[in-house]
């Protein structure tokens, strides 16, 4: 993690990680005044952690807030699968934006966007401008955005137990490149985002074509060359195997607000001290200052 330098936060992801961690054991978290917290704890644990550890110069946070996205518009059943989250999980997306704010930490989201599209964005701006950049989630569609100069960490226990990936990593564990990880998704689909893909079209025979092909188009285009019921169901359900790739893909041109200067790590201590004391959160300033300190 030291080898890089900046930090992007799958706020989205690292936030319910965090209250799922520690609902399942029964520990809903209150402030005194009657603010759940228990996510924002856990959200600021690993946060803070992963700074601690990767001692980054740039931190940035990105944000789901609608799941009415642009791929909605293209596809009206994307994600539609998915349940609500809990009750007390809700308010505290909002709250842990307010705690963010009061710390200094840069944070972006987009009604026509998901996260993973602006840490997209962000990601590949930061790797061009140089920089070495790690992105932080729970969501595998972010490997690929696996290239030099960014490395994708797949969080399974928190920060202390992930899955890191790099081009050589990505290829060796899962004998695809990033850009066919979009690929796969056009042929087996996504079940958690609900993309349909080919029908009866599994990993093992996704990657397996895609050995021997490449992509979803250089298939469609040679499906002559393919057998029996392959061929079949290359025929049938190609434009459904194209929208699954383009429903997959993550964009790279969000508009965003804030530059790559902005995003440089710098804690806002007083405003930080007075949020997280109106949160019972008071732990959490020695933490803060002890990064202060090292920075």
């Amino acid at each position: 993690m030291k080898n890089s330098d900046f930090l992007i936060v799958d706020g989205s992801s690292m936030l319910v990680r965090a209250y799922f961690a520690s609902a399942f054991s029964g520990r809903i978290m209150r402030s005194k005044r009657g603010v759940y917290t228990n996510g924002v704890f856990g959200f600021l644990n690993m946060m803070l952690s992963a700074v601690e550890k990767m001692e980054p110069t740039h931190l940035f946070v990105a944000w789901d807030v609608s799941r009415d996205t642009f791929r909605r518009e293209l596809y009206p059943a994307y994600k539609g699968t998915r349940g609500e989250l809990p009750d007390e999980l809700h308010p505290q997306f909002d709250t842990m934006k307010e705690v963010l704010a009061a710390i200094g930490v840069p944070q972006h989201f987009d009604e026509r966007y998901e996260a993973d599209d602006i840490i997209g964005t962000l990601a590949h701006q930061a790797a061009d401008d140089g920089h070495k950049v790690l992105v932080l989630t729970g969501d595998r569609d972010a490997m690929q955005l696996v290239r030099d100069g960014v490395t994708v960490a797949i969080m399974k226990k928190g920060i202390t137990e992930m899955e890191m990936y790099t081009p050589a990593s990505l290829l060796e564990s899962w004998g695809l490149t990033a850009s066919q990880i979009v690929d796969l998704k056009g042929l087996m689909g996504d079940t958690s985002d609900n993309i349909p893909g080919v029908p009866g079209i599994g990993e093992k025979t996704a990657k397996k074509l895609l050995l021997e092909y490449g992509t979803v188009e250089n298939l469609i285009e040679n499906r002559h060359l393919l057998k029996g019921k392959m061929k079949e169901k290359i025929e049938m359900h190609q434009e459904i195997a194209l929208l699954s790739k383009q429903l997959a893909t993550i964009v790279t041109e969000v508009p965003l607000v804030h530059t790559l200067d902005e995003c440089k790590l710098s804690f806002q201590m007083d405003s930080a001290k007075e949020k997280l004391a109106e949160l019972d959160l008071n732990r959490f300033v020695t933490h803060l200052e002890r990064l202060v300190q090292v920075g």
